[in-house]
């Protein structure tokens, strides 16, 4: 395995349709997303709120995908 493939990082979007009505671009370490898995323990797949998108192979990528839900976008304030 390359040095390269070891320390590559996937990035993650959750659009979030309810309560704030935002797209937040996320690291997939983050504890927020847990690899696009959330914080949502018992129903990682419960869209009630908003969904996840990704993985993204670069921030630039998960940054595009973000703006293209139509919602004001940024990146987390935790992660990145």
């Amino acid at each position: 395995m390359s040095e390269r493939e070891v320390f590559k990082m996937e990035y993650w979007v959750y659009e979030n349709w309810r309560a704030e009505h935002k797209a937040i671009v996320h690291a997939e370490t983050c504890g927020f997303c847990n690899h696009g898995r959330g914080t949502n323990k018992p129903k990682p797949h419960d869209d009630a709120n908003g969904r996840w998108r990704g993985p993204f192979p670069t921030l630039a990528a998960a940054r595009t995908a973000a703006r293209q839900t139509g919602r004001p976008s940024h990146p987390c304030r935790r992660c990145l």
